[in-house]
């Protein structure tokens, strides 16, 4: 027998409690100081002799939480086939659609270049016809719409959803849309006509309060977009049940304590239908949220947010936030059979793109053929699957070895890699204990 390498501990000395986690198998244990004394002994010698029998019964549950596991088992293949099974599955086709990347927002942080124009009737036919070849072949299809802001294209969107809709039951294939959009065009018509095609999952970004989500996300003509952007939220959650929103707050040391102001703004009868995700905004060291916040406090104050959300009645789903034991790729962008189709028809696999021609893996031509540019296709597709210093990484289950993009352009895994650990010992504190109240509590009978 001998130890995962994969074993995690989280202390927290005001209890002398400590979280036994690992990170490749998800399993989860609150020891006490007496247990963890023993656990260590294990963990040193699983193959030592100990007559105590309260440690031979620690000795089991540790094999069968796997913290101790047979000589012959590779922790770290495991985890190569487990990505590689995610890269390759053939059974899904990810895509994502830009009907056009114009915008209607000038969002202080934007990294994206806006372009006048979108999908015309060329591409929109070539499309349609490379999904009637596509489609049959899978078992699942997302489809994703995206920009620029989709609703631009708003004529686009019905149309080829409605075209994948009827061509994915005909085939037996299952689906599932999803929207990513500003919010500001969602009126009740265009909701009708999405829901009407099955589209009911979409993303909103509102970045705090009023005050300091208008500073950050505004109209071209410079006006504000909080108010808006709330009525169209709450008009949504309203009209079908089955609406779900994703409020998702980009953040950096200018709104990040402004979070649980938001979250108590909304109405009750809507929040079970509004799940929240606190991203971090990455760039230039002015707006940057790791350029600016030290991970600790990052950490503990997006904790503290889930917790808030999850009390007031929000959706809150923790392994968006780096607790995600079971992992396949980092994101969408490793899959194989996952495509990012730009209004002109060029094909990309990363959305945090300036969709420059010379970065594009393909693009379609007018009889719906996929011709893969193979130069950027097989740089993309055959890198190694992870960096040298992910190999020794004990959070490596849970990230999957970064983004992709930014190993292919800067030979690095990327800011994310400072975020992992911090987060992962504030949220393993929210499960194990059930939230941060309940921490507060310990530490306070503890003294």
């Amino acid at each position: 027998m001998k130890t995962s390498y994969y074993n995690i501990c989280v202390d927290n000395p005001d209890t002398k409690e400590t979280i036994l986690f690992n990170s490749l198998y998800g399993s989860l244990t609150v020891c006490t100081t007496r247990e963890m004394a023993s656990i260590n002994k294990l963990l040193a010698d699983p193959n030592g002799e100990f007559s105590e029998s309260k440690i031979t019964s620690i000795r089991q549950t540790l094999i069968d939480q796997k913290n101790i596991i047979m000589d012959d088992i590779d922790e770290l293949e495991i985890i190569r086939q487990r990505k590689l099974a995610g890269i390759r599955d053939e059974n899904r086709l990810d895509l994502i659609i830009m009907p056009t990347l114009d915008c209607n927002f000038a969002c202080t942080y934007c990294y994206e270049t806006h372009k006048p124009g979108k999908m015309d009737s060329r591409v929109e036919d070539a499309l349609k016809a490379w999904l009637n070849d596509q489609v049959p072949r899978f078992k699942f299809v997302m489809l994703h719409w995206f920009g620029g802001e989709p609703l631009l294209g708003f004529q686009q969107v019905i149309a080829i959803t409605r075209h994948l809709q009827e061509l994915a039951r005909r085939s037996g294939v299952e689906y599932v849309f999803h929207m990513t959009t500003n919010g500001y065009l969602l009126s009740e018509k265009s909701i009708l006509a999405l829901n009407d095609c099955d589209l009911f999952d979409f993303q909103i970004t509102i970045d705090g309060t009023a005050t300091t989500h208008d500073a950050m996300r505004l109209l071209k003509n410079g006006q504000g977009t909080f108010q808006r952007l709330f009525t169209n939220i709450v008009r949504a959650a309203r009209i079908d049940r089955r609406n779900k929103i994703t409020l998702r707050v980009n953040y950096n040391h200018q709104n990040l304590h402004t979070i649980p102001q938001l979250l108590e703004s909304f109405p009750d009868d809507i929040r079970s239908q509004l799940r929240v995700t606190f991203e971090p905004i990455f760039g230039s060291c002015e707006v940057s949220a790791t350029g600016n916040l030290s991970s600790q406090e990052i950490s503990q104050a997006t904790a503290n947010d889930y917790r808030i959300a999850k009390n007031l009645g929000y959706d809150v789903v923790l392994v968006g936030s780096g607790l995600n034991p079971g992992k396949t790729v980092y994101c969408y962008a490793e899959r194989t059979n996952q495509y990012i189709i730009n209004y002109t028809g060029d094909v990309y696999k990363c959305s945090v793109s300036r969709f420059e021609p010379e970065k594009r893996v393909g693009t379609l031509t007018s009889t719906g053929k996929l011709i893969h540019e193979q130069q950027n296709w097989d740089a993309w597709k055959d890198m190694d699957l992870f960096e040298t210093q992910c190999n020794s990484c004990v959070f490596l289950p849970l990230c999957m070895g970064g983004c992709r993009k930014t190993r292919l352009e800067k030979h690095g895994t990327g800011s994310f890699c400072a975020l992992v650990p911090t987060n992962t010992s504030y949220l393993l504190k929210q499960v194990a204990f059930g939230n941060l109240d309940q921490v507060i509590l310990r530490q306070v009978q503890s003294k």
